[in-house]
């Protein structure tokens, strides 16, 4: 009772029970925490309410779910603790935690798989979608948005099916894909018109708004951002965000004013509403503003605000991650010398101990000897009991010669001891080498483009209508660094052991034809034709679904960089009594006897180049191997240099 009592009078703090367009809910929730009673109808209010005011109050909403979660696992309510979980990473993803509320989403997602919600787990599929969207992951994003489209289509869920149109538009507006962009965009706001989602059909022409915006198409952007403020019952966070669409639109066609005026518009509601990422870029916005105004004074402090911003935002962790490679490399070699002094420091002890007693024998020896001689003639029993005293030093003698023996047999394995840390140390030697040549090389080059482009910009070299092409020349540099650190981190991840696989049945089958569905595109601007086929009688594998989306992106992108124009690429799924196989075969130039050898190594540099100019870092098909071998499956190539290649991942085949 004191906790339902300190929940219900923290909310009471924050202003929320003052909200009359929730009264009837507020209602209930204060009946229900008065009472302190924790049954399934807890559960159900505590989620109504706090996905009612997670934009406004986004803490507020996770403190709800928290609870809401204590009183589902007290009472083994599944379906409760799974929404509860959903409604907890959405108050991450509101607030830019994509760690969070992707490990909550996907909490929530295995719990609706094991109870057979479908409704459920096309909502969260949905869910995981949007973060990757954030985090610009648009090809994995769109895997997950048909998966939940193709649910919500056989479940007639209208309500959830525009929305993923409509977020399935706002990925190929990503990917440039305008077109594709629009018929997804517009056929979502029918709909959602159809059905009374106001609110939805808002969003909806703001994306659309941004979608003409991107085609240079700026009254028809400016009419549809306005039609879209117009709604009274738009989202808070969606207003923001048209108002700033709506400065681009006015900084593009030189009206300053006007970008100004809607800048600081969604700014104040950005700021009233806690969000800090759209504070950020209005903050970016107006210093360019300012700046293009000559007010540098305004334009250097609304700079240092968005860099102020930006830095709190930024995540450390890949950092340290990334430097981890060089800790591991240091650690190693120090680890190998400390273990190679301490058998020298043994070694030598043993043998100065055996020299010691050695000089000590003859020594004895000889004063034996001489008092022997001395005192032959008094005694032949003393005579005889100095042989006796000769023959037992003898036998010490002799054992001290085996205790040498044992020593030299020590030093033998000393020294292959050490051969074994040498070629440890010369292999961490390379690797670090190889880390240090991609800094100087595949970092520095796009750092350096990054700089010069900035310069420009910062200069006022760049004319308006060359903007677009720079910023996009930056983007293209920066995905390529970021590319390449993900890469080094999760190499780093899965050799210290750090990735976690969960293993689950799944059917393989539309994870395939939805990779081949991303890349038609760029396959078709190299006018690569994709082809699929299936004779698997059960594809249902025991894997990791996201890692198993990883092993294809890489294996079907490679498919294509490495194909020449106006070629095929044929993707086939076959299984038997104990595995599914995923095999990819393209008409490239296949691989060469040299290159066979280091196919799937690090830093592995080929003889083939890509026949688009597309850039490789050396480091995808290490990790391929790793993943797939992580999940007891195995992968491989068959080649013959000159007829293509053929890639074959294999999983093991999971129980209906």
């Amino acid at each position: 009772m004191v906790v339902f009592r300190t929940l219900f009078f923290t909310l009471l703090l924050t202003g929320l029970l003052f909200q009359s367009v929730y009264s009837a809910n507020l209602d209930s929730l204060r009946k229900i925490l008065q009472r302190g009673r924790t049954d399934t109808n807890t559960v159900k209010v505590l989620n109504e309410y706090a996905m009612a005011i997670h934009e406004t109050y986004p803490d507020s909403t996770r403190l709800l779910a928290t609870k809401a979660i204590a009183i589902a696992d007290s009472l083994q309510y599944l379906s409760g603790k799974a929404l509860s979980l959903n409604t907890l990473g959405v108050s991450y993803f509101i607030q830019n935690n994509y760690e969070k509320a992707l490990e909550n989403y996907l909490l929530a997602l295995s719990l609706r798989e094991k109870i057979i919600d479908t409704k459920g787990v096309a909502a969260t599929l949905n869910n995981v979608g949007m973060v990757y969207r954030d985090m610009k992951e648009y090809s994995t994003a769109l895997s997950y948005y048909f998966r939940a489209l193709h649910l919500n289509d056989s479940l007639k869920n209208t309500t959830f099916f525009v929305r993923n149109l409509n977020n399935i538009g706002v990925a190929y507006e990503s990917l440039s894909l305008y077109d594709s962009a629009l018929v997804y965009h517009r056929r979502s706001i029918e709909m959602k018109r159809t059905i009374g989602d106001k609110a939805g059909a808002a969003s909806s022409l703001r994306n659309i708004g941004k979608v003409f915006l991107k085609m240079k198409r700026y009254d028809e952007a400016l009419a549809t951002f306005q039609e879209g403020l117009a709604v009274r019952e738009i989202g808070k966070q969606v207003r923001a965000l048209t108002l700033l669409d709506m400065a681009a639109v006015y900084e593009e066609t030189e009206n300053v004013s006007a970008a100004m005026k809607y800048t600081n518009d969604a700014m104040t509601l950005a700021h009233e509403m806690g969000i800090s990422l759209i504070e950020q870029n209005a903050h970016e916005v107006l210093a360019r503003l300012y700046k293009r105004e000559n007010n540098h004074k305004n334009a250097l402090e609304h700079y240092q605000r968005f860099i102020t911003i930006r830095d709190s935002l930024f995540n450390e962790n890949s950092s340290r991650r990334l430097a981890a490679l060089q800790t591991n490399y240091e650690i190693d070699r120090q680890r190998a010398q400390i273990e190679l002094l301490t058998k020298e420091t043994e070694l030598q002890s043993t043998v100065r101990k055996g020299l010691t007693g050695g000089v000590i024998l003859a020594f004895c020896l000889l004063v034996v000897s001489t008092i022997a001689y001395r005192n032959k003639r008094r005694s032949e029993q003393e005579l005889r009991t100095t042989n006796t005293e000769i023959l037992r030093q003898q036998d010490l003698l002799e054992h001290q010669a085996e205790e040498i023996q044992i020593a030299n047999n020590a030093l033998s394995e000393n020294n292959i001891a050490l051969g074994s840390a040498n070629e440890r140390l010369t292999t961490l030697n390379e690797e670090k080498n190889e880390i240090m040549g991609i800094v100087a090389h595949d970092l520095k080059n796009p750092l350096g483009a990054v700089r010069g482009l900035a310069e420009l910009i910062q200069g006022g070299y760049v004319e308006p209508s060359q903007m677009p092409l720079v910023t996009g020349q930056i983007v293209s540099a920066s995905d390529r660094m970021l590319e390449l650190v993900r890469n080094l981190l999760d190499v780093n991840q899965l050799e210290l052991g750090g990735k976690q696989f969960r293993l689950l049945p799944f059917d393989i089958a539309p994870f395939v034809q939805s990779t081949i569905a991303q890349y038609e595109a760029s396959a078709g601007v190299k006018q690569i034709v994709l082809h699929f086929s299936s004779t698997a009688q059960s594809s249902l594998v025991l894997a990791d679904e996201q890692a198993v989306m990883q092993v294809l992106d890489n294996i079907i992108s490679n498919a294509v960089k490495y194909s020449p124009h106006g070629k095929n690429v044929f993707v086939r799924v076959v299984s038997d009594a104990i595995n599914v196989r995923v095999e990819v075969q393209d008409e490239g130039p296949g691989i060469a006897e040299d290159d066979k050898k280091k196919l799937f190594g690090k830093f592995a540099r080929l003889s083939a180049q890509p026949t688009g100019g597309e850039h490789s870092t050396g480091l995808g098909l290490s990790i391929v191997k790793k993943i797939v071998e992580a999940m007891n499956g195995k992968v491989w190539c068959e080649s013959e240099f000159g007829s293509g290649a053929m890639f074959i991942i294999e999983l093991p085949r999971a129980n209906n």
